[in-house]
């Protein structure tokens, strides 16, 4: 029986609002009242009290989905400062940005003002804090760049065209880019060194195998690639990661001054983390030994990511005499969503075990659709259809918004049908994903402009703008350049301040050089008072917003790239772009400012800089690559991968192409094949799992028998994981074109129509 206050939703019945909803979902959170509790405890089910109580030692908190991890998290907070714990003590780290602002406005809500001395970061933003405190003693500069994923891939390619001389030919890159810059990775996310990795790749090579072909070349790559980012005074994101372990590790005095700033540490999702961030703490929670790490086995979808699953399941070896709390109250789904969910995860051999159980009520049946060729429409077009159509029928009636609604896959190719399929049938509706806002070229110009100014030694910006808007410096001249600093071993720009001295360099082509030069050295100065007027308050009327906007309008990238736009509407868009840029360092400025301590604070803030912008952008956009360009609050459907859908939750959620060499995905069917560990298909059943519990009320699932490829239809068969839900969970049809809604929700529909669109129209 639904405990008072659940979301039940009947066929004929009123369906709670979204607000309603959410109401509904708080309420639960207060069913086990417990006499005498503190203020800041009530409201918590005994396993969560449990996990807030435990304040010494490690503690693992094993919570399952939608079982309140982030409220257990804030709860805990809480009661650190109840019992006297200094804020600026206590540091919680998690992934994403996202994250890291809902945890913070948790605290927020319940602790007032103290959580501005809190640490609430992404493992990112904690390590560039860090470097940025003592990367000195690494060799870093003060004002270090931070590469994206779009800088490291030019990287990369600048090496294997002028150092191993490897270049495209034709347009078309001879080597996956990606998959070298994948390894590189995969290296350092386990602490390997170019030296140790190139043992490695000698000890397992075997000749003729492509795979061991990419991991020489990248094993050749990585020594140039770590000695290219240091003469470029920048990190990739890995580093941020590596370089604070090293310090950690390697300087006593960095170790103690991080014991004496933070006593407690909590991790959130703690089965995302690989050996480096396990690392990183076990080294900041020292020996007093004060970590809580949160997560779910069963959620761990990111192995190829570097995410270790062995972290948190070996986690009382790691730690010794650790305590462990399981949530298993699930306050998001329903029962029998709950059930199919238990019934896929039992098959993974290696877990925690645990048992989610609810108090929301058994909720419908799961659908599951099948779907086939049909005259002139192929078996995906049509599951596109019915998935749209079947958003519109319920949204009218259950009175939801569309927002409550979310379709789900694998790949992100299968989104094309699917968009298709809601513009046809005008349902509004946003893709997560897709191209970062920052990885725009309009963006990433101006920001290597803008990172020129801050690092003269980031030589990968300076050879994107040296010659855009068009200056005179064709690539001749700059391979010249490049050569002469290559041999002096010194940055680009120090060459170009020697360019009459380099030969064959003509004098047309030195003036244009020394012009640039020039440019930069005017906006340097100039940035350089305007940071210190802004900081002095000698004048109200500056901004680095308005001083940014002068410098694009100074070197008219704007014109630049309406210029190169193919059409008036793209050319239009690029520059409303770069005016959202400009906005971004505004905003970037008033919320610095509104974050400055107040006299009886003691914060780790810095006055707003370029360079702290700048690193804010890199730390955004990479650390969400996701999320970059999401609008939440907006009324629309969602389209989202399931490895993007993990932390989100929706009514209505549409799991389609659930079909073998889908998912699970054929890479991963191959892998297991060759019995390689990690387990893949163990992967691709939590990546299910993790799609179950997204939805709160109605889950619906669907394949295709046939699926096109190219002009052919080549059959398909369904996901073995669909075998793994009982069967009376599901509402199993071959779909005919028509309506999940029985006889009598139609008739109900019928009846009510025109009062229920009465109300729709307010």
């Amino acid at each position: 029986m639904a405990c008072p206050g659940s979301l039940t939703v009947t066929i004929f019945g009123a369906v709670p609002t979204q607000h309603e909803t959410r109401a509904n979902r708080r309420a639960l959170r207060v069913k086990h009242p417990i006499p005498n509790r503190k203020p800041h405890l009530r409201g918590l089910n005994p396993a969560q009290l449990e996990a807030v109580l435990a304040l010494e030692g490690p503690v693992l908190v094993i919570a399952g989905a939608g079982s309140g991890k982030t409220r257990t998290l804030a709860y805990r907070i809480a009661h650190l400062l109840e019992n006297g714990v200094e804020p600026r003590k206590i540091a919680a780290v998690t992934f994403t940005n996202r994250a890291a602002s809902e945890m913070r406005e948790r605290v927020a809500a319940m602790v007032g003002k103290a959580a501005r001395s809190l640490t609430l970061s992404t493992f990112h933003s904690l390590g560039a804090r860090i470097l940025r405190a003592h990367g000195k003693r690494l060799g870093l500069p003060d004002h270090f760049a931070i590469y994206s994923t779009a800088d490291q891939l030019a990287l990369v390619r600048r090496i294997l065209a002028e150092e191993i001389h490897i270049a495209a030919t034709a347009g078309e890159e001879v080597y996956d880019v990606k998959r070298v810059l994948s390894d590189i990775s995969a290296w350092k996310n386990r602490m390997l060194t170019p030296a140790e990795t190139r043992q490695e790749v000698a000890e397992g090579h075997v000749r003729g195998n492509r795979s061991d072909d990419y991991a020489v070349l990248a094993a050749d790559m990585f020594p140039r690639y770590e000695q290219a980012l240091r003469a470029c005074g920048a990190c990739d994101f890995d580093d941020l990661l590596l370089l604070p372990v090293t310090l950690l590790r390697d300087h006593p005095e960095v170790r103690e001054a991080m014991w004496r700033r933070w006593h407690y540490l909590m991790v959130d999702e703690y089965q995302d983390t690989n050996s480096v961030q396990l690392e990183m703490a076990r080294l900041l929670a020292g020996p007093r030994r004060n970590l809580c790490v949160v997560g779910d086995d069963d959620q761990s979808i990111y192995a190829w990511r570097g995410a270790d699953l062995r972290n948190i399941l070996d986690f009382e070896r790691h730690f010794p005499g650790a305590r462990v709390v399981v949530l298993e109250e699930n306050y998001r789904s329903t029962q029998r969503i709950l059930e199919a969910a238990n019934g896929v995860i039992a098959h993974n051999p290696a877990r925690r075990p645990k048992q989610m159980r609810t108090e929301n009520g058994l909720g419908p049946k799961i659908d599951y659709w099948e779907f086939d060729r049909h005259t002139e429409r192929s078996a995906e077009e049509r599951e596109a259809q019915m998935v749209a159509s079947e958003i519109g029928i319920r949204r009218f009636h259950e009175r939801l918004g569309w927002r409550d609604f979310a379709v789900l896959y694998r790949a992100n190719h299968q989104a094309r049908p699917l968009e298709e399929a809601l513009r046809r049938t005008n349902v509004p509706y946003r893709v997560v994903g897709g191209t970062s806002y920052f990885d725009r070229k309009e963006i990433a110009d101006a920001a290597a402009y803008l990172r020129v100014l801050v690092n003269p030694r980031d030589d990968l910006s300076l050879r994107r703008i040296v010659n855009f808007p068009t200056r005179g410096i064709g690539r001749t001249t700059l391979l010249r350049l490049v050569d002469a600093a290559r041999v002096e071993q010194v940055p680009i720009t120090e060459a170009m301040r020697r360019v009459r001295q380099i030969d064959p360099v003509n004098a047309a082509q030195a003036e244009a050089v020394e012009a640039f030069v020039d440019l930069t050295d005017r906006a340097r100065e100039r940035l350089h008072h305007v940071q210190l007027e802004i900081h002095e308050g000698r004048r109200a009327d500056v901004s680095l917003a308005s001083w940014v906007e002068e410098f694009l309008r100074e070197i008219r990238l704007t014109d630049a790239v309406q210029a190169e736009s193919s059409n008036e509407r793209m050319a239009q868009a690029r520059a409303n772009n770069l005016r959202d840029f400009i906005q971004s360092v505004g905003d970037y400025e008033r919320q610095t400012w509104a974050d400055a301590p107040l006299p009886d604070e003691e914060l780790d803030w810095e006055p707003p800089t370029l360079n702290g912008f700048l690193q804010g952008v890199s730390l955004y956009a990479d650390a969400d690559p996701d999320n970059a360009s999401d609008d939440p609050g907006a009324d629309e459907v969602t389209l989202v991968t399931l490895h993007s859908a993990k932390g989100l939750e929706f009514s209505h959620v549409f799991l389609v192409g659930l079909e073998e060499e889908i998912l699970p995905h054929a890479r991963s069917v191959q892998e297991a094949s060759n019995e390689l560990a990690p387990d893949p298909i163990a992967e691709e059943r939590r990546l299910f799992y993790v799609g179950i519990t997204r939805a709160r009320h109605r889950l619906t699932l669907s394949s295709c028998r046939t699926r096109r490829r190219g002009a052919e239809s080549i059959p398909r068969q369904p996901s073995r994981f669909l075998k793994e839900i009982p069967a009376e969970l599901l509402d199993v049809r071959l779909a005919d074109g028509g309506s999940s809604l029985s006889d009598s929700d139609k008739e109900s529909l019928r009846e009510n129509f025109f009062d229920q669109m009465r109300e729709m129209l307010g």
